[in-house]
């Protein structure tokens, strides 16, 4: 005789499957039970009357950019008035002098010749003289228009003559009593040997000082030409004068720089 699969199995173990299997099947039926009310739960919640959402309509909105307008044609250009070139002034006629009167002569008519009698034999008849026509007179030749003499307007009477101005004498820097200084050699002038000649303009007040000291010409070194301003701007002169009366005025002031050796 053929043993069973539980016969086989140890008899401690078999009353302990019996509870494991009765757990299963209450945990199955819970799962069936919620199931059911669950799905009555949703049965229920679906025939809930729900408000009806009326559709939302969406309304769009584009700007349009207005038409383009028809270009206007411009109106044709006002015609330019022909500008006629000014007609030139009609000379005006010339008047010419009235025709002189020609003088007709009519012809003179001679008596006609009376009938000279036959001279008798005895009798000598002598021709008498005619008398002379007298002369026709002639009317006197249109004597020409007087013409009136422009009349030239008083000339004024001289006003008296402005008196000449007086010469200027110009002033004077080389008098012996001005005692006025040579200019110094600058010594890196004469150690390079720099020479030449320097002329000044300048303006002598009445007093006689020098009151502006201006580089007329130079003489090519710009040391020798401080040097020259320099003692100058420092001398004293003769002021110009117009007769008696002292004026400012310019004057040149020469000065040259020469080396004795050369």
């Amino acid at each position: 005789m053929l043993a069973t699969p539980q016969a086989l199995v140890p008899a401690t173990s078999l009353p302990r499957r019996a509870p494991v299997r009765a757990r299963l099947g209450a945990v199955a039926r819970l799962l069936v039970v919620l199931a059911a009310h669950a799905g009555a739960l949703a049965l229920g919640l679906s025939q809930i009357d729900t408000p009806v959402q009326a559709p939302i309509t969406t309304i769009q909105v584009a700007l349009i950019a207005p038409p383009a307008p028809e270009p206007v044609a411009p109106p044709p250009p006002a015609p330019v008035p022909e500008v006629l070139p000014p007609k030139p002034p009609t000379p005006a006629p010339e008047l010419k002098p009235p025709p002189k009167p020609v003088v007709v002569r009519k012809p003179t008519q001679k008596p006609a010749p009376k009938p000279t009698p036959k001279p008798s034999p005895t009798a000598i008849s002598e021709p008498k003289e005619e008398a002379p026509s007298p002369p026709e007179s002639t009317p006197p030749p249109p004597q020409p228009a007087q013409v009136a003499a422009p009349t030239t307007p008083p000339k004024a009477a001289p006003g008296p003559v402005a008196a000449a101005p007086q010469p200027i004498i110009a002033a004077r820097f080389d008098a012996a009593y001005l005692n006025n200084p040579s200019p110094r050699y600058p010594r890196l002038s004469r150690r390079v040997g720099e020479q030449g000649k320097v002329l000044l303009r300048v303006l002598v007040s009445e007093s006689g000082a020098a009151s502006d000291v201006r580089l007329h010409q130079s003489s090519g070194h710009n040391r020798l030409d401080e040097a020259a301003r320099s003692a100058v701007s420092k001398w004293t002169f003769e002021p110009a004068r117009q007769g008696d009366r002292p004026i400012a005025n310019w004057v040149i002031v020469p000065i040259e720089f020469k080396l004795e050796n050369t």
